[in-house]
C-alpha cells in the first residue's frame, strides 16, 4: 500500500516540467489581454490588507506602520497554509475529465494545483516587499523561511491529496470545507496578534490552531524574525499527521479516484 503511494509520488515528481508549465499557463491565461496582468492578484491582497489595517489598527490603537505588515504577511501566507481547505476539495473533481482519459499519476494534479498557489504566492511576495519598503519596515528575511516553506509545501501536498480524495467520495465536503476555511480565517492570528490578547483562554485559540503554526513559520521570517518555538511544533505536527494520513488514505484508495470523479 505504501509502495504504491510512493511510486505515484515519484512519477508525479518526474513530471515537474509538465505541471509547472500547466500551472503557469493557467495563472497567466486568466489575465490575458488585461493591462495589469497578474498584478490584479497582488492588488486584491494590498487592498484587503489596507482596509483591514485601518479598521483593526483603530480597534487595537495601533498605527498603520505597525499593524499593516503583520496583516499583509498573514494574508500572503494564508494563501499557502489554507491551500488544503480552499483548493483541496476540488482538485480531483476539477480534473475528472483528464483523470478518466489520461494515465497521469494522481499526485500530478495535486502538484499542479500547489504549484499554481505557489506562483501566486511569489507574485504577491514581490508586492509585499515593496509595501514593506514604503512603510519603512523592510527587513532581511530570516533564514528559517526556507525550512518553513518546505514544511508548508509538504503539508499542502499531503493534506491537499487526502482532502481532495475524501471530497471526491463524499461530495458534501466540497461545500462544507470552504465554509470551515472562512471560520478558521478569523480564528487564526492574521488580522490580530497573539500578544495583543490579554485573556489566556482567548490566546489558546492560537496555541491550538495548526494554521497559526503554518502561517507564522513563513510570516515571521519574512518580517525578519525567528518564529516562536510553539509555531514550529504546530507546523511540524501538522506536516507529520498529514504524511501519515497521506500514506494510509492515498495509498489505500487512490485507485478509486477515477470512479468517484
Amino acid at each position: 500500500m505504501f509502495t504504491k503511494a510512493i511510486n505515484d509520488l515519484t512519477r508525479g515528481l518526474s513530471l515537474y516540467k509538465v505541471w509547472t508549465y500547466q500551472a503557469w499557463h493557467d495563472m497567466s491565461a486568466k489575465y490575458k489581454r488585461t493591462i495589469l496582468g497578474s498584478l490584479w492578484i497582488a492588488g486584491s491582497m494590498v487592498t484587503m490588507s489596507l482596509v483591514l489595517s485601518v479598521v483593526f489598527g483603530a480597534l487595537l490603537g495601533q498605527d498603520l506602520h505597525t499593524v499593516m505588515p503583520n496583516i499583509m504577511g498573514g494574508i500572503l501566507c494564508w494563501g499557502l497554509a489554507a491551500f488544503m481547505l480552499v483548493e483541496g476539495p476540488d482538485i480531483f473533481m476539477n480534473a475528472g475529465v483528464v483523470i478518466k482519459s489520461h494515465a497521469y499519476p494522481f499526485s500530478y494534479y495535486v502538484f499542479e494545483a500547489a504549484a499554481r498557489s505557489f506562483m501566486i504566492f511569489l507574485n504577491n511576495l514581490v508586492v509585499f516587499f515593496i509595501a514593506l519598503a514604503l512603510l519603512g519596515k523592510l527587513a532581511v528575511p530570516h533564514w528559517t523561511f526556507v525550512p518553513g516553506l518546505a514544511i508548508v509545501f509538504v503539508s499542502m501536498f499531503t493534506w491537499g491529496s487526502v482532502i481532495s480524495l475524501v471530497s471526491a467520495r463524499f461530495r458534501d465536503l466540497r461545500f462544507m470545507i470552504p465554509h470551515l476555511a472562512q471560520i478558521l480565517y478569523f480564528l487564526t492570528p492574521i488580522m490580530w496578534r497573539v500578544e495583543d490578547i490579554s485573556s489566556e483562554n482567548k490566546a489558546r485559540l492560537a496555541d491550538l490552531n495548526p494554521f497559526y503554526g503554518l502561517i507564522e513559520v513563513l510570516r515571521a521570517p519574512l518580517l525578519g524574525h525567528e518564529p516562536p518555538q510553539l509555531c514550529w511544533v504546530l507546523a511540524l505536527g501538522t506536516m507529520g499527521v498529514g504524511v501519515i494520513l497521506w500514506l494510509l488514505v492515498f495509498g489505500a484508495f487512490r485507485k478509486r479516484i477515477p470512479f468517484w470523479v
